[in-house]
């Protein structure tokens, strides 16, 4: 008899049934080779990091009241459920990818083994942590320019040449506009 660690690891909300035997986290730097034309050797330049991939081995075995069967299709119907397009982000809790940061994974592959000569199935689960990009917003600042228009209804500013081309319009209320339809 097997014993069964349930509170081991939770993925998507649920908790994953059976004994988890292992756990395999691993991380890669993007390291492009660059040849120039002239020279012989390559040289190397780092262009970031891919995402993590978890491997999650876990054996299941029938228990009182939960079928091999059952867990299976729970871990089916975390993998892709009904109507189901595309692969979604799907929180995970366990301790070795806390210490990773690791708090999303996209549920990437599901194999499962039935060995005939065992009392148990396998199940691997493959992980898929996503790589966020970081988008750094500076606030430009901005000074005021004093318009000698002193009633305001005129859209544009024209300089002393009759060239549309100097012709500059103010464009706040645009601005406005555009910023309310972005933060919907």
């Amino acid at each position: 008899m097997l014993f069964s660690v349930d509170k081991i690891m939770k993925l998507g909300g649920k908790r994953l049934h059976g004994q988890v035997t292992s756990i395999e986290i691993d991380e890669e730097a993007s390291i492009d080779d660059i040849k120039k034309k002239n020279q012989a050797t390559k040289k190397n330049q780092p262009t970031g990091y891919e995402g993590a991939t978890i491997r999650i081995e876990i054996m299941l075995e029938k228990r009182k009241n939960t079928a091999v069967s059952e867990m299976i299709t729970t871990l089916q119907r975390l993998f892709r459920p009904y109507k189901q397009k595309k692969a979604k982000l799907l929180k995970i809790e366990n301790a070795d990818c806390n210490r990773r940061g690791i708090k999303k994974v996209y549920f990437k592959k599901l194999t499962t083994t039935n060995e005939i000569s065992q009392s148990y199935q396998t199940a691997t689960l493959e992980l898929l942590a996503p790589v966020f990009a970081g988008i750094k917003v500076k606030k430009k600042v901005s000074t005021k320019k004093s318009n000698s228009n002193k009633k305001g209804k005129n859209k544009s500013n024209k300089s002393s040449s009759k060239s549309p081309a100097k012709d500059t319009k103010d464009s706040k209320s645009g601005k406005k506009k555009a910023k309310k339809l972005t933060t919907k």
